[in-house]
């Protein structure tokens, strides 16, 4: 047998836990149709009127959810990393670190995939949405979500150093072969793994064959030639080495 007063708030906290549920999943079903329009709303009343329930953990991820489903991620990325560094113990932590690297990526404008983003274009985006999709993937290798972040870390990694690339021969195109040389080592340096490697040391090379440095050139063509024989910048490096006396 209890005393009154316990009683009373066992049954309070009960009935208090039991609304913030009945809330949550009334929220949940209008999220789930995508209809955020309804959804976001209540899961903000819930995080305002049950902040000591699970419900309003889940429902701070929800909101997040919301905005990003709405393209708004900056604000989504913002609740995102919030819930990782407040609720630091949460067993969505991962969920949140993921979410909000993949809003970082979903920046990246769409049509910078289809072709060589111009020089003057601000790669922010792409560089937040590498190093924070790094970071995830370091700190939650085994996650659920691990694999489609290194899908995204590769595709991002591809464009940075497709647009170093772009650059480096804009350099060179416009005779400024020490500015190409700077950015191809920065690239190279910076975004290991990237497949285009090749290329850059293929380029590198040139650029160093027009600033009439032909020893640094023909070391960087039979550095090429050893690493990556079977690629096609390979058999462009052993032609060069050929013509001028490699």
């Amino acid at each position: 047998m209890c005393f009154l007063a316990a009683c009373a708030g066992t049954k309070k906290t009960g009935v208090y836990t039991e609304d913030a549920r009945i809330a949550y999943e009334t929220a949940m079903e209008a999220f789930e149709k995508e209809d955020c329009i309804t959804a976001e709303p209540m899961f903000r009343d819930i995080r305002a009127n049950y902040p000591y329930t699970r419900y309003a953990a889940l429902s701070e991820l929800r909101e997040a959810d919301c905005l990003s489903l709405q393209d708004k991620h900056v604000e989504a990325i913002e609740i995102y990393e919030r819930f990782a560094r407040v609720r630091a113990s949460h067993e969505s932590v991962p969920y949140a670190r993921f979410k909000a690297a993949e809003s970082q990526y979903e920046q990246i404008p769409s049509e910078w995939w289809l072709s060589p983003p111009a020089y003057e274009r601000d790669m922010r985006a792409a560089r937040d949405a590498l190093k924070d999709l790094r970071r995830y993937l370091l700190d939650y290798p085994y996650d659920e979500n691990a694999d489609k972040a290194a899908d995204m870390e590769k595709r991002t990694l591809q464009l940075l150093a497709q647009h170093e690339l772009y650059v480096a021969d804009f350099y060179l195109r416009r005779e400024h072969p020490e500015a190409a040389i700077k950015r191809l080592t920065g690239m190279l340096q910076t975004y290991e793994g990237s497949g285009f490697e090749p290329q850059a040391m293929l380029l590198m090379g040139r650029t160093q064959l027009m600033m009439k440095d032909v020893p640094k050139a023909h070391a960087t063509f039979r550095e090429l030639i050893a690493r990556y024989p079977q690629s096609g910048s390979a058999g462009q490096a052993e032609r060069f080495l050929a013509e001028t006396g490699g």
